[in-house]
């Protein structure tokens, strides 16, 4: 027997037809779709497949962008045309907060497919899905979810862990890391900033200035007036004045070796 559970948005409730022997390999599903027949159909096909699901059913987009974050789903089955956001829209917020999950588009009209690849949407199903094409994006998602190893740093033995490429800057003040995460999110740690640049092994962090480490990849820009990194988050992070022209080097030699490997 399959193993579905389904949670739908705004009714708390939930069904498990078996529990999962392997949790790790249990993928977290979405469906944003405002159409009855279709969202039944798709949710038939996930239930009769063999694969281990978490299902989250949303039936508009905007209450899925609410109560989205970073890293939840494995997959997303979005539809384009739904009242208020659009399924385009829906995913151009998804993008700007997680750049890897896998997201199919599911529509009856093929107008979007230039819309899907600049969003790096992985596929596009026609209405009404295919069992087949469901279960090749299945296929897919979970392998992506089996080959992905993300780096993490530890706040401590009750406290979890912090995927690094969440991390947008460190900063220490006295024997305290303050550590600035993509959404929003302030934690802190009793540590030195050498004892987290051993954690935080990647070309991509940077020791800018005695006090604080920086994530290349969240660079938005460089002020070069007041020496400083702007932040996608907003937020300004100092530059070493006298290091200024290396670590500036440093930091464009990190975006070309990025774009050579895209």
């Amino acid at each position: 027997m399959p193993s579905l559970k389904v949670t739908t948005f705004g009714k708390a409730e939930s069904r498990s037809l078996r529990k999962c022997p392997h949790p790790s390999l249990r993928l977290n599903v979405a469906i944003c779709e405002d159409d009855d027949i279709e969202l039944k159909r798709l949710e038939k096909i996930l239930e009769l497949t063999d694969f281990e699901i978490n299902l989250f059913v949303f039936k508009n987009a905007s209450e899925f962008i609410r109560t989205f974050e970073a890293k939840k789903y494995d997959l997303i089955f979005m539809d384009i045309y739904m009242p208020g956001i659009t399924g385009v829209e829906a995913v151009e917020i998804i993008r700007k907060k997680d750049k890897d999950v896998y997201i199919s588009f599911c529509t009856s009209s093929v107008d979007h497919a230039l819309d899907g690849y600049r969003l790096n949407v992985e596929r596009y199903l026609e209405k009404p899905v295919r069992t087949d094409d469901v279960i090749e994006v299945l296929e897919r998602a979970r392998s992506r979810r089996m080959t992905t190893k993300r780096r993490c740093i530890s706040l401590g033995k009750n406290s979890g862990l912090i995927d690094n490429e969440d991390i947008v800057f460190a900063e220490q003040n006295n024997h305290t890391v303050y550590i600035h995460l993509l959404n929003g999110e302030l934690l802190h740690k009793t540590a030195t900033l050498d004892n987290l640049s051993a954690e935080l092994c990647g070309t991509n962090f940077f020791r800018c200035h005695k006090s604080y480490i920086v994530n290349f990849d969240h660079v938005e820009n460089i002020d070069r007036s007041i020496y400083v990194f702007e932040m996608k988050n907003g937020e300004k992070v100092p530059i070493k004045q006298r290091e200024f022209p290396q670590i500036r080097d440093s930091f464009n030699e990190y975006v070309f070796s990025v774009i050579r490997n895209r």
